[in-house]
Order: structure tokens, then sequence, then C-alpha cells
């Protein structure tokens, strides 16, 4: 990839010289600080970014399932995250127990991106819409449990739940009016709890 590295205060500046040397190229850039003030801001052309990213999503892929195909899709209007799509005629070995191996995908693609880029790149890893699919089964699971509470007043618990699927119940109750969320346990045993707010019934 193209990377290109400026030095100096004044970061527009820097941002118009960046855009003149690849002459107005789409970029991604990030920028680092010295200790005497002074700012680095690197960029590389976003297309190359893109082109890398599907040239090692490929490769890990084909790690599972060698007749695979990787599709990368733009954010749209460049906001959110870039998606790899994959295609695959076994998605199971892709998906995992509930996206563990698609989660890992992420992570090894994710250390290679940073390695090369000196950055983060903010992407995701998908397969026939099991993304979408888990978010919807999540926020059913707990609606259905919302409307359980309302009952009967008592807690209940959702079990089985990975780290980042109890972070997605945490963040859609959030900012529920009465009821609040709580893990409790370690390792494999943390399970998430839904549970009338103690300031309510109080």
């Amino acid at each position: 990839m193209e990377k290109v590295e400026v030095t100096g205060t004044d970061r527009e500046s820097l941002q118009a010289e960046l855009s003149q040397r690849f002459g107005g190229r789409e970029l991604i850039t990030w920028e680092r600080e010295e200790p005497e003030g002074q700012v680095v801001l690197t960029a590389v052309p976003y297309h190359q970014v893109l082109e890398y990213l599907q040239e090692m999503a490929e490769k890990v892929c084909r790690l599972v399932d060698g007749y695979s195909s990787v599709q990368i899709r733009r954010p749209h209007q460049g906001q959110g995250k870039v998606s790899i799509i994959i295609r695959s005629d076994n998605s199971g070995a892709f998906i995992g127990w509930h996206g563990q191996t698609l989660d890992a995908i992420e992570l090894v693609l994710g250390a290679i991106m940073g390695r090369e880029l000196g950055s983060y790149l903010d992407f995701e890893v998908d397969i026939d819409h099991y993304r979408e699919k888990r978010a919807a089964f999540l926020e059913n699971l707990a609606k259905r449990t919302i409307q359980q509470i309302e009952r009967d007043h008592r807690e209940r618990a959702l079990p089985g739940l990975l780290p980042k699927e109890r972070r997605f119940v945490h963040t859609m109750l959030a900012d529920h009016a009465y009821l609040t969320t709580e893990s409790r346990g370690r390792g494999a045993q943390r399970t998430l709890f839904i549970l009338p707010r103690k300031d309510i019934a109080e």
C-alpha cells in the first residue's frame, strides 16, 4: 500500500498536503502526537486498503473453505463499518457457535490490518446475514423476557450468551424506564439477568 506521513502542527495544512500528494483521492488517515507537540498524520488511499483487506480476507477464509469467496462492501455514505461478506456453501463452518468463528476471523484480520496500517480499521465479517439474524433473535428474546417480568416483576436469566451478546442486551436496556441488567458469575458461567430497578421497586 502507498503510505505517506507528514509532520507539522497545523492539522488542516497537513490534510491539504496529503490530499494534494494523492491527487484528491479518498484517503484513510490517522494521527499520532509527538512529545514536542508535533502531529504526525499518515494516509493511505482508501481503495488500496479495501483491496488489501479483500486479499487477506480471501486467504484467511480459504483456510476454512477452499472454495469460498469474499465481497467487500463500503459503509453507506461513509458511515459505519466496512462489511466483509463471505460466500460459501458451508456457512456453518464459518459461523461456529453463536458466531465465534466469524469473531475469530475478525480478530485475525484485525491484527493483520493493524500491523499493515499501524491503525485500527472498523469492519465486520458476516455470512448469510448471520449478524443481522442473531441481533434480531437477541432483541426478540429480550422483549419476550421483558413481557414476562412485566407480569410478575421477577428477574429472569438469559443464559448461554457470549460477552458481546450480553453487551448487546445491556445496551438495548440501558435507557429502560424501570428495568436494568447485570451479569453474574465468572468465565463460561457468566450469565446476564434482566431485573426490575431497585430504585423503582423501592
